[in-house]
């Protein structure tokens, strides 16, 4: 009688393990993301990058590293980059991955941002996750009239942080996905991407300058 009741205890145990292993690998215990959203960023950002890449340009990408802090939502974002590009007959040609504290604000460091310019060839796209260059005046100036496109996801407080008109002035910045106004999202997830991302983000441009929010006093 003992050893049946140790062997079912066993059994259960075994199959708790399971559990835990099938779970880990479907989103865990926790609320599970809403991976549309997220996608659709990623096949935006691909589509602007490859309309402003030329046949001779190459395409970089900075974005998290996720190996030391998970963040589900960028791994998306760049599985579908990748996919877009696929599709596109284009492919990212290197890939800045930085590590970043969860807890501070995302940003790339001009420095880093702007030695990757610098070594960009014109006609090529960089493609930034984390945010625009904010490179100093001095920094800006020394880039010359010869520089890539850049493409950068801009969203939460970035644009009312840093004056983005200014940096499109500059020519550093050429695209930038910044957050829909909140009364105008609805229905996330649905319809196609590019649906799904309007109800969320919108693209500026050169174009459509006056609809970014003006920066914070202190930051113009």
């Amino acid at each position: 009688m003992r050893s049946k009741v140790i062997g079912t205890v066993a059994t259960l145990a075994t199959l708790a393990s399971w559990a835990v292993v099938f779970l880990s690998l479907h989103g865990g215990l926790g609320p599970r993301i809403e991976s549309r959203p997220h996608e659709a960023t990623g096949w935006v950002m691909a589509q602007e990058a490859l309309a402003r890449l030329q046949p001779s340009g190459q395409i970089t990408v900075i974005t998290r590293d996720t190996s030391s802090f998970k963040n589900p939502a960028t791994d998306i974002q760049m599985a579908s980059f990748r996919k877009a590009l696929g599709e596109g007959h284009a492919a990212i040609r290197s890939v800045h991955a930085l590590q970043v504290d969860p807890l501070r604000p995302v940003e790339v460091p001009a420095g880093d941002f702007y030695g990757i310019l610098k070594n960009t060839p014109k006609g090529s796209v960089i493609v930034s996750f984390m945010g625009p260059p904010m490179l100093t005046p001095a920094q800006c100036a020394q880039l010359g009239e010869t520089k890539p496109a850049v493409v950068a996801f801009c969203t939460g407080s970035l644009p009312a942080l840093v004056d983005l008109t200014s940096l499109f002035e500059q020519g550093v910045l050429q695209a930038a996905v910044v957050d829909r106004p909140a009364g105008r999202v609805a229905g996330l997830g649905r319809g196609n991407l590019r649906a799904c991302f309007d109800q969320s983000y919108q693209v500026i441009t050169g174009k459509n300058l006056a609809d970014l929010p003006a920066p914070l006093a202190g930051n113009r």
